[in-house]
C-alpha cells in the first residue's frame, strides 16, 4: 500500500506541476508588455476627447460683436480635434501594427473610427465656415439659426459628432481589450472581428 501511495501522490505532484506550467505560459501570452507611457497615453484620448466635447458646445453659443471671436471658436474646435486624433494614434503607435508600418491593416482593423474622424472634420469645416461665411456678410448671430441650410448642417455634425465620440471610445476599448495588437509575432496579425463559424 505504502509504494501504490508514494506513485499516486508523485503522480499528483507531477499533474499540479504541469497545470501550473500551463497556466503561466498562459499568463504569459495574455500579458503582452507595452510601453510604461501606455496608460497615460490612454489617459489622454479621453482628456482630449473631454476637451473637444466641451470646446465644440462653446463654439455654438458664441456670440460676439465681432468677427473674430467666430474665428477664435472655429480655431480651438479644429485644435481641440486634432488634439484627439493626435493622443488617439499615439496609443495606437504602441501597436505592433504602426511599429510595422502595416497602416493598411490598422486601417482596416479600425475603420469605422477612421471614417466617421474624417467626416466629422469635414463637418465641422462646413459648418464652421458656412457660420463664418454669414457673420461676414453681417448676419446677426440669432438670425443664423433661422437659416434652413444652416441648421440642417448644424443638426447632421451633432449626430456625426456623437458617433465620432463613440467610435474613439469603441477604439480604446478595442485596444485594451487587444493583447494580440501589442504582440511582436506576425502569427498574431488577425483581425479582432470576430467571425462567425
Amino acid at each position: 500500500a505504502a509504494p501504490l501511495a508514494h506513485v499516486v501522490g508523485a503522480h499528483s505532484r507531477e499533474c499540479r506541476r504541469d497545470r501550473d506550467a500551463s497556466t503561466m505560459a498562459g499568463a504569459t501570452r495574455d500579458n503582452t508588455r507595452v510601453s510604461p507611457s501606455f496608460k497615460m497615453n490612454a489617459l489622454l484620448v479621453y482628456c482630449a476627447l473631454v476637451v473637444d466635447v466641451f470646446v465644440a458646445a462653446y463654439a455654438d453659443i458664441t456670440y460676439g460683436s465681432t468677427s473674430q471671436v467666430d474665428v477664435m471658436a472655429t480655431i480651438f474646435q479644429i485644435c481641440s480635434f486634432f488634439l484627439t486624433v493626435m493622443c488617439l494614434y499615439n496609443m495606437m503607435s504602441e501597436t505592433q501594427l504602426v511599429k510595422r508600418a502595416m497602416f493598411f491593416k490598422l486601417a482596416d482593423e479600425f475603420a469605422p473610427a477612421v471614417f466617421l474622424t474624417f467626416l466629422y472634420f469635414v463637418f465641422i469645416l462646413a459648418t464652421r465656415f458656412y457660420r463664418l461665411g454669414l457673420v461676414y456678410q453681417n448676419y446677426p448671430h440669432l438670425q443664423i439659426w433661422n437659416e434652413s441650410a444652416f441648421t440642417g448642417l448644424y443638426v447632421f455634425t451633432k449626430i456625426v459628432q456623437v458617433l465620432y465620440y463613440s467610435t474613439v471610445v469603441w477604439s480604446m476599448q478595442k485596444l485594451l481589450a487587444s493583447p494580440e495588437l501589442f504582440r511582436s509575432s506576425q502569427s498574431s496579425f488577425h483581425s479582432v472581428y470576430p467571425t462567425n463559424n
